[in-house]
């Protein structure tokens, strides 16, 4: 069985993940991925230049030399388009990390001021960051690490960021960017196992 999640539309407030079985995550073959993104209708943007993960999102402590990460863009109507990069062993093709990035969905014209339409983003990614942690919460219990940046710094890029460990050696680490005065928000969650 996949144990990859998949995500649906939070706009029904429904579960965020459909799959929480994520107990045989790092022995699951890119091939299986590719054949569920094709599924899914998952736009393929995989580039053609190596592309890296950053030791802070992945220690990597096995060292395994990865390949360039297969990457997909969906939407998730109204306000993401998401992309997923799943990063695999190039020895065995197994996916050791999976990373999904929500952006914000630009609409076509507003008719609010530029202060109005941060106001909304904000909303939206702050509604989307924490129903994520809600579900991931639930999933592997209470976060191992809390660190909320965005109520102590002004005018700068913050971090907040949240991460969890299950007893089987599996990390998740969720992130949001945000920058109040440029009205800049990004999400990530990385999913790996030790």
């Amino acid at each position: 069985m996949l144990t990859l999640f998949s995500l649906t539309s939070c706009v029904t407030n429904k579960h965020i993940f459909n799959d929480q079985n994520f107990n045989d995550f790092g022995q699951t073959k890119i091939q299986t991925v590719v054949k569920l993104e094709k599924k899914r209708h998952s736009k393929d943007i995989t580039p053609n230049n190596l592309v890296e993960i950053g030791k802070g999102i992945y220690p990597n402590e096995n060292n395994f030399i990865l390949a360039t990460p297969k990457t997909y863009k969906i939407k998730e109507r109204p306000n993401f388009k998401i992309e997923i990069e799943y990063f695999y062993s190039e020895t065995d093709s197994t996916v050791k990390v999976m990373l999904y990035q929500w952006d914000y969905l630009k609409k076509s014209k507003s008719h609010f001021t530029e202060e109005e339409n941060y106001t909304k983003k904000f909303s939206v990614f702050q509604k989307k960051f924490d129903d994520l942690k809600t579900e991931l919460t639930k999933g592997f219990g209470e976060p191992t690490v809390i660190n909320i940046e965005q109520d102590k710094i002004n005018g700068e890029t913050f971090r907040d960021d949240l991460k969890w460990k299950n007893k089987d050696g599996l990390n998740v680490y969720l992130f949001m960017f945000g920058n109040n005065s440029s009205g800049y928000r990004q999400i990530r969650l990385a999913i790996y196992k030790d």
